[in-house]
């Protein structure tokens, strides 16, 4: 099984979809706070497509659809996170259907960020269902984060809150995080069957006489959790002190 796991000497890259509405500047506000946190690279990713007449292509083909698209991407990074980037911000328009285009874009990253959903500049670019194939097929963790519609710069005064959702091949997480000035604290919960649950402990415990389904051979659901935890804590430490070297 593949792992996203930092390796040494390869920086650390959070992809996150970008299509001007308010759920994916969400997003990107979100990915670049985490970048902070972990030291990771953000890469921002916008995908667009030639406007489509019952299931045909437009007879013409002009350089305007492309152009607006190039201008959602810019300017939603400008907006989002200013002029003096607190980490680097790679930007890419990519041709093609959006699902697919951030599916390849996150294949070897770290993690993959997409707001909930949202209608972008295009018609087609939903980002609800994107996201959606995205937390399905996904490689890599992926973040989905829900959020009031706001597009100001990450500097909360008051109460702040995200919904999200984790998701590897064999687990699920749903996050709640709650911002408020320095301190974050983030509400994780397991997305899976009870029953499936209570199997596979009484399975551990006693595996001769109680059949299981699996979880996950290679990425056990208590694993799962642990390594969370200790990415939560690092993160922690970090926004506490700075970023430490591994």
């Amino acid at each position: 099984m593949a792992s996203n796991q930092p390796t040494a000497g390869r920086a650390r890259r959070i992809v996150v979809g970008i299509d001007g509405s308010p759920p994916s500047k969400a997003a990107l506000r979100w990915a670049v706070g985490q970048a902070v946190l972990t030291g990771a690279t953000v890469h921002a990713v916008a995908a667009w497509e030639y406007p489509s007449l019952y299931g045909w292509f437009a007879p013409t083909v002009d350089d305007g659809f492309e152009e607006t698209a190039r201008r959602t991407l810019t300017t939603e990074v400008d907006e989002v996170v200013g002029r003096e980037r607190p980490v680097e911000i790679r930007e890419s328009l990519v041709l093609g259907h959006a699902a697919d285009v951030l599916l390849e874009a996150a294949e070897d990253a770290d993690l993959l960020v997409l707001g909930s959903r949202g209608r972008g500049t295009f018609a087609r670019t939903l980002l609800g269902s994107v996201s959606a194939r995205c937390a399905a097929h996904g490689v890599c963790p992926v973040v989905i984060v829900r959020a009031d519609g706001t597009a100001s710069p990450p500097r909360p005064t008051t109460a702040e809150a995200a919904e999200g959702t984790v998701r590897t091949k064999d687990w699920q997480l749903s996050l709640h995080v709650v911002e408020e000035g320095d301190t974050t604290r983030v509400h994780a919960v397991l997305d899976t069957d009870g029953d499936v649950l209570h199997s596979d402990a009484l399975a551990r415990r006693n595996p001769r006489d109680t059949p299981a389904p699996a979880i996950g051979d290679e990425f056990a659901v208590g694993r799962a959790l642990v390594d969370l935890g200790h990415q939560l804590l690092r993160a922690g430490v970090q926004s506490a002190t700075g970023p430490t070297e591994e």
